[in-house]
């Protein structure tokens, strides 16, 4: 009976290897179909190496072929993002990525720049502030953050960091392109650097009038939006000068006021 076992359990193995080998046969990658999205020169170069690679894949199994691999294959591409990536079986792989956009740029310590996207991580380092679509990122002033190219932006400053991106989707409701007026970001940290009721950002668009955001940690991208309605309110004139205020109220009640004199 035992010997019996044994038989079948062997006869089951070979099987299944049977199977496998007939899979690889019948379901070997030979094509991989990658839609690149891109809008720089450097973004255009880079999807040439990385398809490349993505075509390094063909030759192997369409069943086995692991789709976490493909992803970090493209994610040594900091400035880039996968969109979607699906096998199409028999013989074909899928891939969309899209070239991450820069937002901010980060002075290091060796003087050099970090450029970070609009979901904080770090794209790329350059010796000088200039985006992959020409002119310059939004400049981060008073940060203390940790960058690391492919990694999100952390360190002392992490939660001011976390609240400066939701404070830009707030933007984003209302400005179309917030490197189109914004020029920097400057972090102000209060007498108690435990609470955030004595921080503020002060936000420097680039005609020269100025935002300054009370209380950072609380309400951000609201607060934001609010003080892009009132910019957007201002007549050419009064936006080459003063400050926009924003402020919560003890109930909660955001208030957004154009001063015409400067921070």
């Amino acid at each position: 009976m035992k010997k019996a076992l044994i038989m079948t359990s062997v006869a089951f193995v070979l099987l299944l290897a049977v199977i496998a080998a007939g899979l690889n046969v019948i379901f070997t990658l030979t094509y991989v179909d990658a839609s690149f999205s891109t809008f720089s020169a450097q973004g255009e170069e880079e999807a040439e190496k990385l398809k490349k690679e993505l075509d390094g894949f063909t030759g192997g199994s369409t069943t086995f072929l692991r789709l976490s691999d493909v992803r970090e294959t493209v994610n040594k591409y900091p400035c880039f993002r996968v969109e979607s990536i699906k096998k199409k079986f028999p013989k074909t792989l899928e891939v969309t990525v899209t070239e991450r956009a820069e937002l901010f740029a980060y002075e290091t310590a060796d003087g050099n720049y970090a450029m970070i996207g609009s979901d904080g991580t770090c794209l790329r380092t350059s010796d000088e502030n200039v985006s992959r679509t020409g002119g310059e990122n939004i400049l981060l002033k008073n940060f203390n953050l940790d960058v690391s190219i492919g990694k999100q932006a952390g360190g002392e400053d992490e939660r001011y960091f976390a609240a400066l991106l939701d404070a830009f989707k707030g933007f984003g409701q209302i400005l179309n392109d917030a490197k189109a007026n914004v020029r920097g970001v400057s972090l102000r940290i209060g007498g108690n650097p435990n609470n955030p009721l004595t921080s503020l950002f002060v936000i420097e668009m680039q005609e020269g009038v100025a935002i300054e955001m009370n209380n950072p940690l609380s309400k951000v991208e609201e607060k934001a939006a609010k003080a892009a309605e009132v910019y957007y309110s201002l007549g050419d004139i009064a936006k080459m000068y003063g400050c926009i205020t924003v402020t919560e109220s003890s109930g909660g009640t955001i208030n957004a006021v154009y001063f015409e004199y400067g921070v």
